[in-house]
């Protein structure tokens, strides 16, 4: 029988761990928490002997893909769908200038959100917030001001999914968006398809590419090489081969190839760049700077983009380089 001891040793201490929060979610009594980074039981309660729980939970111990995708898109993957099943691609931008006043490219995601909740479509949304000195931190957003708190893009590790149990229990949530990384979208999907007690608010999920994420503390220490202090920073970003920091009107840009050791062990074990099983997919890559692309997958998802774009929340375009979308894509299922 599988519990938490097996967790820890197949997923968590081999590396393999996303960081991701689910089996913090998904633990019914809040046995396991958040501790120094990672998912921690700090005790081992008399309930965790015949507790399967935890792994279950966990996207990481068994993730049916073929079986995921069916239930999500009627079909699975077919060879020659280059970044998973869509139904659309576009270039959007949002239209709200206070959007960008905050937004990390386009503001495209900000503006979902918004619409979302204006439209009474969901009644909060779990983001990744900035704590102090950009550390990424999961956040339970159920205003216009917390959405706008959050855009941008924050880089490290954010256990988004610990928030579900949050959102749901604790604040009363019954309609939720997640928003997050490949690896959480995975994440979701797995606990939509075990039939997770709290799966059913989960109304929409919001991807990003990704091609690897951060260790926050060393990418702290190598910005800090470069003579910047994480306070100072104003906007993080990766654009044509480099990671720019900006601070004021000053911009370190950091080749990439100079930023491999910041990188995460875990992204080493995954293919999937564009959030292949989420609702609509978010990115920068692919567009022109100010603009994002969208990938459109699932019905629902396209049809609140339709309506979102509409009533004017955001302006689209063809996109500009698909190419280049496929391309990452089919590069990151190579390396895995």
């Amino acid at each position: 029988m599988p519990a938490y001891e097996e967790l820890e040793s197949e997923v968590i201490e081999k590396g393999l761990c996303t960081y991701c929060g689910a089996c913090i979610a998904s633990c019914p009594l809040f046995y396991l928490r958040w501790i120094d980074g990672r998912p921690k039981r700090p005790e081992k309660k008399a309930a965790c002997v015949d507790c399967e729980v935890c792994y279950h939970a966990c996207h990481r111990t068994a993730f049916d893909v073929g079986t995921i995708e069916g239930e999500i898109f009627g079909r699975r993957r077919r060879e020659d769908d280059d970044i998973g099943i869509y139904r659309h691609v576009i270039a959007a931008k949002a239209k709200d200038e206070k959007i960008h006043e905050k937004a990390q490219d386009s503001g495209v995601v900000t503006a979902i959100l918004l619409y979302l909740l204006e439209e009474e479509l969901i009644d909060g949304a779990i983001v990744t917030g900035r704590g102090e000195e950009w550390l990424p931190s999961p956040m339970v957003a159920k205003s216009r001001e917390e959405i706008l708190s959050a855009a941008g893009t924050k880089y490290g590790i954010s256990p988004n999914l610990m928030k579900v149990r949050t959102a749901v229990i604790e604040e009363e949530l019954d309609n939720i968006c997640i928003v997050g990384l490949p690896c959480h979208v995975r994440a979701v999907r797995h606990l939509q398809h075990i039939n997770f007690e709290l799966a059913p608010a989960i109304r929409f999920v919001i991807g990003l590419f990704c091609h690897k994420n951060f260790e926050y503390a060393r990418m702290s220490a190598g910005i800090a090489k470069r003579g910047v202090k994480m306070g100072e920073i104003e906007k993080i970003s990766i654009s044509k081969g480099f990671f720019h920091v900006h601070t004021g009107d000053t911009k370190v840009s950091i080749p990439l190839k100079e930023t491999t050791e910041w990188h995460s062990k875990h992204c080493l074990a995954c293919d999937d760049y564009s959030a292949e099983q989420a609702d609509i997919s978010v990115g920068s890559e692919g567009t022109k700077e100010g603009w994002s692309s969208v990938i459109l997958r699932t019905e629902k998802g396209e049809k609140v983009f339709s309506e979102l774009e509409a009533k004017g929340y955001v302006r689209t375009k063809e996109i500009d380089d698909f190419v280049t979308i496929k391309r990452n894509s089919m590069r990151k299922r190579r390396t895995r």
